[in-house]
């Protein structure tokens, strides 16, 4: 398949048209049209990963976060401009998928992360269309603390904890990225405990005052599982080979 087809079939499998996202989904710069061999994944579109890519000769490269963003100025320069010209100057295509991918109930950050964590009896809340914009499950590991390190050990990283809620918990709500405003929306569906990418500074009195534990794991960390899992499910489906291209990230 060459390198729109593939892009094709990803803008179908993740149901792109349902979404009004910040940010144009799929295709992103076209490239040579040739047969795909290597794709190279990443969370986000950087020089440097493009710069890898190239070394890994990849034919495309598909990423959660890409450089096109509905607010961003239209203006072709800097590393804007840098990242263009080695996409078109290797002809390698480049496509990225935000919400979709968030959201996807198989192969999204927010379920993917939550199996990572060992979360049984899984269910999505908040839709959005035929979507979700979070999951909940149960968790086995009883305390905070349990789920706290369970969580570093998972995403390789401390995070930031608010541990205001009770000593015991049960029911985990999971909302990947910068999702720190679903903290109202998982308390009121029950949770004991809330774990996204980011944090604001109002999520310290709401930990305190609603008594629900709080975990902010990293933008980045807790969305690396969804374009992984994109990868995985190419490779199965294509002759072809899928890389991921870590590019650490603290936030």
């Amino acid at each position: 398949m060459d390198q729109m087809e593939i892009i094709a079939y990803c803008n179908d499998l993740l149901n792109i048209q349902t979404f009004q996202d910040f940010c144009p989904n799929g295709l992103q710069v076209e490239g040579d049209h040739r047969h795909v061999k290597k794709v190279v994944l990443g969370v986000s579109i950087s020089v440097e990963l493009i710069q890898k890519a190239i070394q890994k000769k990849a034919d495309l490269i598909l990423t959660h976060h890409g450089f096109l963003w509905n607010k961003d100025d239209r203006v072709i320069k800097g590393p804007y401009k840098q990242k263009i010209k080695l996409l078109l100057d290797y002809g390698i295509a480049a496509a990225a998928y935000h919400l979709p991918l968030d959201y996807h109930p198989e192969l999204g950050n927010n379920i993917q992360l939550a199996k990572s964590l060992g979360l049984t009896e899984i269910e999505a809340f908040s839709p959005v269309g035929a979507y979700f914009e979070a999951v909940m499950g149960k968790t086995k590991l009883e305390n905070i603390d349990k789920l706290t390190k369970e969580v570093g050990s998972v995403l390789k990283r401390k995070p930031t904890v608010l541990s205001f809620g009770k000593h015991y918990i049960t029911k985990v709500a999971v909302a990947t990225g910068g999702a720190q405003n679903f903290f109202t929306n998982a308390i009121e569906n029950g949770a004991d405990c809330f774990i996204t990418g980011e944090i604001s500074e109002k999520n310290f009195a709401m930990s305190q005052e609603y008594e629900v534990h709080f975990i902010s794991a990293g933008h980045y960390a807790t969305e690396t599982f969804g374009i992984q899992a994109l990868g995985k499910h190419l490779e199965n489906q294509f002759d072809l080979s899928c890389e991921f291209i870590d590019i650490d990230n603290p936030v």
